[in-house]
């Protein structure tokens, strides 16, 4: 075309191709034509509207153990759309019943519409609005109560920051850096209980509905501190988490509080006790007043005047007599490092919530900790964790990701090896997709040349002329109105044989066209054919036409590995002489196996053409010396003292 003569340069006679962009009318059905040249082809990676998110699920009964599963749900969905299809796993994993694909298409309909009816997922509230919806089906209603049975949390390291509202959409979840969904933790809670319908006469407290709190829930134990400051033990938070949904907290004495937590943490430590062995606690009497016992309201004994605070020097910390459970429960902040109530200079770890027949110090909200025994953490065999070295143990409260080791020893559940796309094979994209998802056609509304109106019309995107040499930059980074993130799809590529002609615009009659440059017949060069001097592959020779050869070799690779704000390129390169790959990483340099090219880090390909392989420079230039033609020596050596680029 008229740009290989306005730009020609050997760059542009080995990496540049041409496009043919075709636009039609769909009101008219007239055709026009663009060409554009191109130096490397971007191709999106071809997506469903449904993402994989990862749930870790934590069972409320003792028979279940905790595992991960593997749902889909629409990119723009919800928490709720997230919990309703995790229910649909769990309830098939019970009843051995699976749901049709209209019951899923109901449900996916249901929480598209009804996106008023998610904001309050979760509470007592939800029963009420959708109680005596005749349409909805049995299983529709079961699905919607398991799902108003669990709650998503937002985890720290072994302690619950927040519980994640239900209406939130999952873009809000994404992260920053990468901007992938994390794993979701999932804790099964108790269900609310269905509201009676009373009489108008009914008065009584019993036809009021259930209040229910929330509590969070970490462990702790004593452990020693390597170069101590003041003292030469702290606790450190340990273990998996808790979040207990309470009904009537108001109504719970602290015996009361205590039994519950200990029948939740049997499956966690079985061997500490379950059951209060005394018929008076120890802890309520200790370093209280008479006047204390006599205080029944809650609020007055959370009150500073009544509080029982603990310093880490103190022996009831996790020492001194045993406690009836083998624990104490103290109120501390989210991450479970100190003390809710009092101020940091006080130095209190946590107040006690005693064990007793008074009414529990605990509110809607509150973060517990379980102070174990120390004599329970020797009987379990310091609970399989292995606290206390030099690297993880700082004179910090928390240890370094401890939680996520636990995670590690987590069973995944079937639902992993199901495949997460409709594309290409073992949940990957091949890049034939990618390939025909670029030359796919698209509706634009534009200005119709022949209508003289605007008009809705279809855009597809074609390949007129093959280059020598073909760079394809894989679209990993995605930026829409609802994420921005890196996909890190596994595109399987072929080594040999990919064949663009797949996407190759037919040879035609010549098209209406609508710039008088934009022809892509016009390649003949200035002059005679006895003055032109090049090869045969060059861009203006009439034997290189771009349109004969469509197969190409790999021969390099481009890997980006990091998230969406950085990373780290690598190259995997094939030698012309022995034939074999080679990862070329700085300056370190590893052999290769041809299959270990193909990996989920792929950024960029380059291809050659197989019938410019062997070629050499004068096949692409003309690389003949004229005299008067170039710069002289002195020339280029004034240019290279002007303003030179250094790399140090």
């Amino acid at each position: 075309g008229n740009h290989l003569q306005r730009e020609l340069s050997l760059i542009v006679a080995l990496f540049s191709g041409q496009y043919k962009s075709t636009l039609t009318c769909k009101t008219c059905k007239y055709e026009s034509s663009r060409f554009e040249p191109f130096a490397y082809l971007q191709v999106p990676l071809p997506e469903d509207d449904q993402i994989t998110i990862q749930c870790i699920h934590y069972p409320m009964t003792e028979e279940k153990e905790i595992a991960k599963y593997s749902v889909r749900v629409r990119h723009d969905g919800t928490i709720n759309d997230v919990l309703l299809n995790l229910a649909k796993i769990l309830h098939t994993d019970e009843t051995g019943e699976e749901l049709s694909d209209d019951d899923d298409d109901e449900d996916d309909g249901e929480s598209k519409s009804n996106g008023t009816d998610r904001d309050e997922a979760g509470s007592s509230e939800d029963k009420d609005s959708n109680k005596g919806k005749g349409e909805d089906s049995p299983k529709k209603r079961l699905l919607s109560e398991m799902a108003q049975s669990m709650a998503v949390v937002d985890m720290g390291e072994s302690c619950i920051r927040k519980i994640v509202p239900h209406s939130w959409a999952l873009t809000r979840l994404a992260l920053h850096d990468s901007g992938e969904i994390p794993a979701l933790h999932v804790y099964e809670i108790e269900p609310v209980a269905p509201v009676e319908a009373s009489t108008p006469t009914s008065t009584t407290d019993e036809s009021k509905p259930a209040k229910y709190s929330y509590l969070a829930l970490s462990q702790r134990k004593l452990d020693f501190v390597f170069g101590p400051f003041l003292h030469p033990f702290q606790l450190i938070v340990f273990g998996s988490p808790q979040l207990l949904r309470v009904r009537d907290l108001e109504g719970y004495t602290g015996r009361d509080l205590y039994a519950l937590i200990s029948e939740r943490m049997r499956r966690y430590v079985p061997n500490a006790p379950t059951h209060d062995k005394s018929s008076s606690s120890s802890d309520s009497n200790s370093g209280n007043d008479a006047d204390t016992l006599e205080v029944a309201t809650r609020q007055t004994r959370r009150g500073m005047q009544y509080r029982q605070k603990t310093t880490i020097d103190m022996e009831s910390v996790a020492g001194g007599e045993i406690p009836s459970y083998g624990f104490r429960l103290r109120l501390v902040s989210r991450d479970g490092s100190r003390c809710a109530l009092c101020q940091w200079y006080s130095c209190c770890v946590g107040c006690l919530i005693p064990c007793d027949d008074y009414p529990a110090i605990a509110m809607c909200g509150d973060s517990i900790s379980i102070d174990w025994h120390l004599s329970v953490d020797l009987s379990s065999g310091g609970f399989g964790w292995k606290l206390g070295s030099k690297s993880e143990s700082s004179g910090l409260s928390v240890q370094t990701s401890p939680h996520a080791k636990a995670l590690i020893r987590v069973k995944k559940h079937s639902s992993f090896n199901t495949g997460g796309k409709k594309y290409g094979y073992g949940g990957s994209i091949t890049l034939e997709e990618c390939l025909d998802s670029f030359a796919k056609e698209e509706k634009i509304e534009a200005r119709c040349s022949k209508c003289q109106e605007e008009r809705i019309q279809t855009n597809r995107i074609c390949l007129w002329r093959f280059p020598p040499f073909v760079m394809i930059h894989l679209k990993r980074f995605q930026f829409t109105q609802h994420m921005k993130r890196k996909l890190r799809d596994l595109v399987v590529f072929p080594l040999e044989g990919l064949d663009l002609s797949r996407i190759v615009a037919p040879s035609s009659p010549a098209a209406k066209t609508g710039d008088d440059d934009t022809s892509a017949d016009d390649t003949s060069q200035d002059g005679s054919d006895e003055d032109f001097v090049g090869g045969r592959f060059h861009p203006l020779s009439r034997e290189n036409c771009g349109r004969t050869e469509s197969l190409y070799d790999l021969y390099g690779v481009v890997h980006h590995q990091g998230a969406l704000t950085g990373g780290h390129y690598v190259a995997s390169l094939k030698s012309e002489f022995d034939g074999k790959w080679r990862l070329f990483n700085d300056a370190q340099i590893y052999e290769l196996l041809a299959r270990d090219v193909i990996d989920p880090s792929a950024y960029i390909l380059f291809y050659v053409r197989r019938d410019v392989k062997g070629a050499t420079l004068e096949d692409f230039w003309d690389t003949q010396e004229r005299e008067g033609e170039g710069l002289t020596e002195e020339e280029v050596e004034k240019l290279m003292k002007r303003d030179r680029c250094v790399i140090s």
